[in-house]
């Protein structure tokens, strides 16, 4: 009998190989892919930056396009790219400047605050009789010296790593960080042409595999960008409406406090726990009472928040249920912590939908044959 060799068998055959060869040298693999990721991961994070600047973009091109006329049009591109980045840039100013000061005078107020308890510890090593015996029992005279030298030099030496370590990752992370801004300024720029080239592709290589890829992107595109932008929206209104309210029942740290809810607004479920927690934890430094006053406060303002503005704000545009909503926070969250939590809402949006999608043609398909 004559065994027939297509291309599948010679397509399997290479990819076992390929898996034996990656499985047989596991450590090179493994090294070389940690360097390929440390190498790439500048670029993903520009694409990354530039996925989430381009929702703002598209807002200032429409807006731009309405408003300007004939050869004005040109100057489209980059009147929104400037926009965009100073938008961003402005808001991040202002979150720091909102933060910092406050943070400072927390930090102030429990400095002075635990002063007494430090003056007490203080002056119960001078009283103390059993560390004036230890004190005076220590002979100078015959004291190594070399030893505490040697010690002193060692411990220099440790901090001085310590701090060209701190030094070197600060480095190392805003070049990578300016790296990431000026590839997602490139890829803004040149976005239309590059989907146009990634489309040729897909449609020269893809075969038949090319319109599920396509639906497929669009559906992850559609989930991101709709969780993104009415995550965003919410989480300003939540933190708006907990800075006004805190001000109105005259609640300290309220410009922090609201800062850092709106943004663990952005988490899903927990969100709301972390950002209720920071606050009563600062309040309560201050004021049992208004700890007490500010948890009621937002608790209610959470319970507001879930049943009338998310709905209204957000909406079923990402489709998913709570039950995996939840799911999708506490595996991202063991991947990946808040970042994980962040990511994988939209990502089990998308699968979900996906699934739902194949599960009804499927279904479909049996009586559409019977019917005929």
């Amino acid at each position: 009998m004559k065994i027939k060799i297509s291309r599948q068998h010679i397509s399997l055959a290479i990819v076992a190989f390929i898996l034996y060869l990656a499985i047989r040298y596991w450590t090179v693999v493994d090294k070389f892919l940690g360097r390929l990721y440390s190498a790439v991961f500048p670029l993903l994070l520009g694409a990354v930056v530039a996925y989430i600047v381009n929702l703002v973009l598209r807002q200032y091109e429409r807006l731009y396009h309405r408003v300007a006329k004939g050869k004005a049009l040109r100057f489209q591109r980059a009147f929104g790219l400037v926009c965009s980045y100073l938008t961003i840039i402005i808001i991040l100013a202002f979150v720091v400047r909102m933060v910092i000061p406050e943070l400072v005078n927390c930090i102030e107020m429990l400095v002075a605050n635990h002063g007494k308890t430090v003056n007490r510890f203080v002056s119960y090593f001078q009283q103390n009789g059993n560390f004036k015996e230890l004190w005076q029992g220590i002979d100078l005279k015959h004291f190594d010296w070399n030893k505490a030298g040697k010690y002193l030099t060692v411990g220099v030496g440790g901090t001085v790593k310590t701090v060209m370590s701190t030094a070197s990752s600060i480095v190392s992370g805003v070049t990578t960080m300016v790296i990431a801004i000026f590839f997602s300024i490139y890829l803004l720029i040149f976005k239309e042409k590059l989907g146009r080239q990634c489309r040729q592709l897909l449609h020269t290589y893809g075969g038949r595999a090319e319109r599920p890829v396509l639906h497929v992107l669009t559906v992850f595109d559609h989930s991101y960008s709709s969780y993104i932008v009415g995550q965003c929206k919410d989480a300003a209104i939540l933190g708006s409406a907990c800075f006004v309210g805190m001000k109105i029942l005259r609640l300290p740290y309220a410009s922090m406090i609201g800062v850092v809810t709106c943004f663990t607004a952005l988490i899903p479920i927990i969100g709301a726990i972390l950002g209720a927690s920071v606050g009563v934890i600062l309040i309560f430094a201050v004021s049992p009472v208004k700890a007490l006053i500010f948890l009621i406060f937002i608790l209610v303002l959470q319970q507001v928040d879930n049943r009338v503005t998310y709905p209204l704000v957000v909406g079923s545009s990402i489709g998913l249920p709570s039950v995996w909503v939840f799911a999708a926070v506490i595996i991202g969250g063991g991947f990946s912590g808040v970042i994980g939590m962040m990511l994988t809402v939209p990502l089990f949006a998308a699968i979900y939908r996906l699934v739902s999608e194949d599960v009804h043609r499927r279904q479909s398909q049996p009586k559409s044959s019977t019917e005929q």
